[in-house]
């Protein structure tokens, strides 16, 4: 059986209703499915879970919120008129409008209702039976996820009734109440239900059709991703692509579940496969992913490489200021450390003079507007590796970088350059390696040319 999700864009009116439907039924395996909160309709619109986040602020401060109450209302209504569906959506408004009258919710109750009520439209359309995600998805003490309580509950409700729709983003803390999952929080319930089931695959349907190679903004219509590893998707991740939250990879991920990644728009589109399983590259590169505005502090100081304990110190310091390193690249008797320009920007002075003080540190170099990029690479044939590739490129662009670091077996490749040089250096990567590739095996030019 399939885990199949999908997002607020995928149930934002009633056309896409159909569409998800299509999908569904197209493919009997597709048993458990997983919906968000009526989303965007258009670019001017709102989400519903916007609407129900601002109208708890409403309440907080004592300002009308039934306007937006009652913009909700017809949403919902109206997908319900237009698909012909009997559910008695205006009892459960009333219910809740009710409970907001008269007293205290928590903001967890009011915006899971959202993912509950879109979950009760599509569980009537689909002849698919509800479960509210409150009798699944358990939470601890801690706030974590209760994995063995969660997968007996799952298993029970689906051996009982196999085809199930399950509400998004939320689940029931120790007292039985409605308890939000955070960011990524529908896509985190979908991998939790698959992992429960041990499912086949978990599909997650969004508005895009797989992750791409690079960023749209900056390379136009980039190749989209069709076969990933979960620690290449990593390496992109942490770099600012815009993919799957870690929460929603991490059940999966230890389950050996792939991913698929599709799109609601354009259902025959292969999308991207995410796995445990790395596949070979045609041209040795995954995608290409980065941020800007960071800072490089260079720690000098001779004799460093016989100092025992020397990178910890230094690294407590950072920590005690609450910074988080992103980056180490190092030599012989100097250490770079990388951090975002705006965490340390009122913490610098103080830390550079601790770093002095305490650890006899010589000099410092700052280099301030600085962007990282990350070349994330996979397992490929060709005998020029990455980092062959990448350095002749930057050659030929005429980039002289401030930071180049090969992480292990190839799989990432750090270079920090100015801010300014950023978009240059991501879209000459990207044609050198990809639209280069492509024009080379068109003209019957093997790649190892």
């Amino acid at each position: 059986m399939k885990v199949a999700k999908f997002g607020g864009s995928s149930m934002s009116n009633e056309e896409q209703f159909r569409k998800v439907k299509s999908i569904i039924l197209s493919d009997p395996k597709r048993e458990v499915i997983v919906v968000s909160a009526l989303g965007k309709r258009t670019n001017e619109d709102d989400k519903v879970t916007d609407l129900l986040y601002l109208i708890h602020a409403y309440l907080q401060h004592d300002v009308d919120w039934t306007p937006l109450w009652k913009r909700i209302c017809d949403r919902f209504i109206q997908v319900r008129d237009l698909l012909e569906l009997t559910f008695p959506i205006e009892k459960e408004l009333s219910a809740i409008q009710t409970r907001l009258q008269n007293e205290k919710v928590s903001q967890d109750y009011l915006v899971s209702r959202g993912e509950y009520l879109t979950a009760q439209l599509m569980a009537e359309y689909l002849h698919y039976t509800f479960v509210d995600a409150k009798e699944v998805i358990f939470f601890d003490y801690e706030g974590e996820i209760d994995y063995e309580k969660t997968t007996q509950a799952v298993r029970s409700f689906y051996e009982q009734q196999t085809t199930l729709v399950v509400p998004g983003f939320y689940g029931a803390n120790p007292f039985g109440k409605e308890k939000l999952l955070g960011r990524g929080g529908s896509d985190i319930t979908g991998a939790v239900l698959a992992k429960a089931l041990n499912a086949e695959s978990y599909e997650n349907w969004t508005d895009v059709s797989g992750i791409m190679m690079a960023d749209p903004r900056i390379i136009d219509s980039p190749k989209v991703i069709e076969e990933i590893s979960f620690r290449e998707l990593r390496e992109m991740a942490y770099m600012g692509a815009n993919v799957l939250h870690e929460a929603a990879v991490f059940p999966v991920q230890e389950a050996d579940i792939p991913i698929q990644i599709k799109n609601t728009n354009e259902p025959e589109a292969k999308g991207t496969r995410i796995s445990n399983h790395e596949v070979e590259k045609e041209n040795g590169l995954t995608g290409i992913a980065g941020r800007k505005d960071f800072l490089s502090i260079t720690l000098f100081k001779r004799h460093m490489s016989d100092e025992i304990g020397f990178i910890w110190k230094a690294m407590s310091i950072f920590a005690n200021y609450g910074i988080s390193i992103e980056h180490i690249p190092s030599g012989i008797d100097n250490i770079g450390v990388v951090v975002s320009a705006e965490a340390i920007a009122d913490k610098l002075f103080l830390i550079t003079k601790e770093l002095k003080e305490k650890l006899g540190v010589e000099e410092i170099e700052i280099i301030d507007e600085l962007a990282l990029i990350s070349v994330v690479g996979g397992p490929h044939k060709e005998l020029i590796g990455l980092s062959g590739k990448v350095l002749s490129i930057l050659n030929q662009l005429g980039i002289r970088t401030s930071i180049l670091s090969q992480g292990a077996q190839e799989l990432n490749l750090i270079i920090g350059v100015a801010n300014d040089q950023y978009e240059t250096v991501v879209k000459g990567i990207y044609e050198g390696m990809v639209t280069a590739h492509v024009s080379e095996t068109s003209d019957g030019i093997t790649s190892n040319s």
